[in-house]
């Protein structure tokens, strides 16, 4: 993971009172936090600092109280990062446990506010241009451009792997993920929505690929979208951060012959790749399961280049939030790796808020049998009962937005989905 932004910067033992004062934490809006972050330190520092800017300190940021609403205010600003040159042990956990990146240098690391800095979490390396000022998602290059590295602590494995994550929560819950895709990948390659030919083929087509475009499959799960886009374009690939799903999609590249597609093992929320590596990105039932959903939709639009097309395919939930609620319960009761669907509104409001214009919106109603749907989760009979249950009483008033219904005896609902395509303007980094 590599973070690029404007330096803010601040001295030795920034507490966490400083980063959020007392008075705002009776109530648990992390937007409260987010408009008074670092008001003890710079009062005028929450109206100025822009999402992915970086925080310079000194040593001991974070000391004083253990809460951590000090690290939650500063994630929920969009800080891309703190670097510092020690911090305090209590501050540093909760960092880890919440996914705020930060990397510890050892010696203060010496920028002015407004220069640019890059930081590398993986190899613990942070890079100051000084002279270079970042203006909005531009680099203004003076004539006295000074670059220096500092190597601050690389962090164990394990530690990485959670931050990487998005913190311990959401480790557990892509570990939980991983678990459940591996083990039912066979039900996902036979599932009859999943590889629904029309439904892809409809996707490609809204999108346009040209023969020359190079296209990104996140999350391609068994690479059905892959395949697809496969035929029409020079070269695909397809990622995923579940094994035994891309085993099955490399057998199934291998059975056709194909030779543009690859794959690979990796994480939406932290993409290998450089900026602007593809021409379309796509993405297919699979958002609701991201953690993170902003930053998945960053890094997306990061490798995606300028005025190429990125498409989001998933199911949604209703526009009403009571029905939205208990669909999205239902839904982690069947599957804990779930996190949640969302309405077509807020879909949209995501890749909108990322810079992206929305080019295309075109709906498909994909009917599920439940046996089918419980089957491909297979959470074992005493949750497929309760789940059950609950959607028998949704029938009475449509409480979840599925329009629960008998046909012939069997229990069926109606996932409404939409494909969304979006252009990525220029300049955006």
């Amino acid at each position: 993971m590599k973070i690029k932004g404007k330096a803010w910067t601040f001295g030795d033992d920034i507490d966490t009172d400083a980063i959020i004062p007392g008075k705002y934490l009776r109530t648990t809006d992390m937007q409260v936090f987010a408009d008074h972050v670092l008001e003890g330190a710079d009062p005028e520092f929450a109206g100025k600092v822009r999402r992915g800017d970086v925080i310079v300190a000194g040593r001991n940021f974070g000391c004083g109280s253990s809460r951590e609403q000090a690290v939650l205010a500063i994630k929920h600003a969009g800080i891309g990062c703190v670097v510092a040159a020690s911090f305090a042990r209590i501050f540093f956990r909760n960092a880890i446990n919440i996914g705020l990146p930060i990397i510890e240098t050892g010696a203060v690391v010496s920028c002015k506010e407004g220069d640019a800095i890059e930081v590398d979490i993986e190899n613990g390396v942070v890079r100051v241009d000084a002279g270079v000022e970042v203006a909005g998602n531009d680099r203004e290059r003076t004539e006295c451009a000074e670059c220096t590295e500092y190597t601050g602590t690389k962090m164990p494995d394990f530690l990485l792997e959670i931050l990487m994550d998005g913190g311990l929560v959401a480790h557990r819950k892509k570990q939980s993920a991983k678990e459940r895709f591996g083990r039912r990948s066979d039900a996902y390659s036979r599932s009859s929505v999943l590889s629904d030919a029309g439904h892809l083929n409809l996707i490609v087509d809204l999108v346009e690929p040209k023969k020359s475009d190079r296209v990104l499959d996140v999350a391609t799960g068994n690479g059905f979208l892959a395949f697809e886009f496969a035929e029409r374009v020079s070269v695909v690939t397809g990622c995923d951060m579940t094994e035994e799903m891309l085993k099955i999609a490399e057998g199934t590249r291998a059975d056709r012959g194909l030779e543009n597609v690859t794959f690979r093992m990796m994480d939406v929320e932290s993409l290998g790749f450089g900026d602007r590596s593809f021409d379309i990105v796509s993405c297919r039932f699979a958002f609701h399961h991201f953690t993170d959903p902003t930053k998945a939709i960053t890094e997306i639009a990061r490798v995606c280049k300028d005025r190429g097309r990125i498409v989001l395919v998933d199911g949604l939930s209703s526009e009403d939030a009571q029905k939205s609620e208990y669909h999205n319960v239902i839904e982690r009761i069947r599957d804990p790796s779930h996190v949640r669907l969302y309405s077509q509104s807020e879909l949209v409001r995501l890749l909108e808020d990322a810079g992206l214009e929305i080019i295309h919106e075109r709906n498909w109603d994909a009917d599920f049998y439940f046996d089918e749907w419980m089957g491909i989760a297979d959470p074992g009979d005493e949750v497929t009962e309760q789940v059950r249950s609950m959607m028998l009483d949704s029938v009475v008033g449509d409480t979840t937005g599925l329009n629960v219904r008998f046909e012939g005896g069997r229990m069926l609902f109606t996932y409404s989905t939409v494909i969304l395509v979006a252009e990525k303007t220029e300049k955006r980094e």
